[in-house]
């Protein structure tokens, strides 16, 4: 087998958190081990830190927040400390200020309270500005503990939980879906666009609140509904109720579907598996000289790109080997190895390659997406010197030109390859014999929704929330190919 020398963390996309809710009223105090449950469904979502608020009936708040995956953060003694009728959870991937700060749920526990947040606030000027005239330092904050500070000083000033979110919103200027818990409720709460997904579910007579629906599967939670976008829904032991806080129009972030959430949730009602399985039915259309090739093999870089693999498969009537690239599944925390080079050298087993499936073939290698075109090189590198007599790259998204604001990680625009370079440069630059995306209109299509319904600011550098300043970092691009629709808004 030949190793695979990945760039782990630089040439994919990451999502920022996942954040997770549970209000229980039958008296057994499971809601912090409900959460445990949901984060671990999730750990796909942040993998840096995790943690869990819970909150005794004298409304003393309890905290855990560790810098590791779910199960090494939480162990049973750790989790009975917890126990509770309501907690909140959070997974956290960073992307800004240090991996090992800022960790999730913020709190004040002086008045019993804490909040988790999945998305990114691009302008913060307004809550810097709120929090110094009410003599509070920001000066170390990211934006989602400025976030949870404004709320915190209007519960300070004698509101409760629902009215100081509505009264500290307009403050928060960019994505976020979020939860916060305070006097025995939980509040659950969308940005007017609802660009990161946020799932109402219930079991045994309580309620429930993930990221996505996968984590209501975990428990045997019946899914409800998904907050609607500018609603928060207020949960306690009684039941819950909503109310719009903000006019709201769904702009869901479409790489939800294309790569960060698992295969078994659903979105827009829709199974994320079936969306991939259909973006690569897509591809094959966008690319139909692809079948012509009867020694063509098709190897999904894993793991996304599997049931993307399938579609293209079935519509090129090409074979797809899943089992050509190996992925190890037990390289864990290697930010516990004593140098760089050896955690280098650990990263660069995730991945191995087996030659038998490759030599003498035409390989086509179907990806979700390419950022850098540093993975997309070194794999097609090593496949050709497997023997492969050939390599077409193939992503099932168009390419990626513009930096996101809501909460990816993605790298500033002039690291972006398709930003700077045209179609026919990546191509060259990667060293595959064809390269090929594919197209707005048809990554629409596989999702069966309107585009209306979808944040595409990465493709077309349409922002539906404002970005402030960083309006000014964006340069539009040479090459605007596969980008086949005309979206102003």
């Amino acid at each position: 087998m030949i190793d695979i020398p990945f760039e782990i963390g630089a040439e994919k996309l990451h999502e920022k958190c996942a954040v997770t809710a549970a209000v229980m009223n039958d008296g057994e105090q499971v809601s912090a081990l409900l959460n445990f449950m949901m984060l671990y469904a999730l750990q796909h979502r942040g993998v840096e830190a995790s943690g869990i608020a819970s909150q005794t009936p004298s409304g003393n708040l309890k905290i855990h927040r560790e810098p590791a995956f779910v199960k090494d953060a939480f162990d049973e003694e750790t989790l009975e400390s917890l126990r509770s009728d309501v907690a909140i959870g959070h997974n956290r991937y960073s992307t800004n200020g240090s991996k090992f700060a800022h960790m999730q749920p913020v709190d004040d526990r002086n008045i019993g309270y804490a909040m988790a947040t999945n998305g990114n606030l691009p302008v913060t000027d307004y809550l810097e500005t709120f929090l110094k005239k009410n003599n509070v330092r920001t000066d170390e904050m990211n934006d989602s503990e400025l976030k949870a500070h404004a709320i915190a000083q209007h519960i300070r000033n004698g509101h409760d939980l629902p009215d100081a979110i509505e009264l500290a919103h307009p403050l928060f200027r960019g994505a976020y879906s979020s939860v916060a818990m305070h006097d025995g409720m939980v509040v659950a709460f969308r940005d007017p666009k609802g660009i990161r997904p946020l799932e109402l579910g219930t079991i045994d007579g309580g309620y429930v609140v993930a990221s996505e629906t996968c984590a209501l599967d975990m428990l045997g939670a019946t899914a409800i509904r998904s907050v609607k976008p500018g609603e928060m829904v207020t949960i306690t032991s009684q039941g819950i109720e909503t109310k719009q806080f903000a006019e709201g129009s769904e702009k869901l972030d479409i790489f939800e579907f294309v790569y960060f959430a698992r295969p078994d949730s659903y979105l827009y009602g829709e199974n994320v598996a079936m969306v991939r399985r259909r973006l690569g039915e897509q591809l094959a259309e966008e690319h139909p000289h692809l079948a012509e090739n009867p020694n063509a093999v098709i190897i999904p870089v894993p793991e996304t790109a599997v049931p993307i693999a399938e579609g293209l498969a079935e519509r090129l009537d090409l074979p797809v080997i899943n089992s050509a690239i190996v992925k190890n599944r037990y390289v864990g925390r290697t930010f516990m190895l004593q140098t760089q080079a050896l955690r280098q050298r650990f990263l660069d087993i995730k991945h191995s390659l087996i030659p038998e499936f490759i030599k003498g073939k035409d390989v086509y290698l179907p990806d979700d997406s390419i950022v850098r075109l540093n993975t997309a090189r070194a794999i097609v590198q090593k496949t050709l010197a497997a023997g492969a007599k050939s390599v077409t790259f193939l992503s099932a998204s168009p390419p990626i030109r513009f930096p996101d604001y809501y909460g990816i990680d993605t790298p500033s625009q002039k690291e972006l390859a398709a930003a700077n370079m045209t179609v026919e440069q990546m191509r060259q630059e990667i060293y595959a014999e064809y390269l090929g995306f594919l197209s707005l209109s048809r990554m629409i299509a596989a999702t069966n929704q309107p585009p209306e319904r979808f944040n595409l600011s990465a493709f077309n550098g349409v922002y539906p929330i404002g970005i402030g300043n960083h309006k000014s970092e964006i340069c539009q691009p040479e090459d605007m190919s596969y980008v086949d629709l005309d979206l102003a808004s």
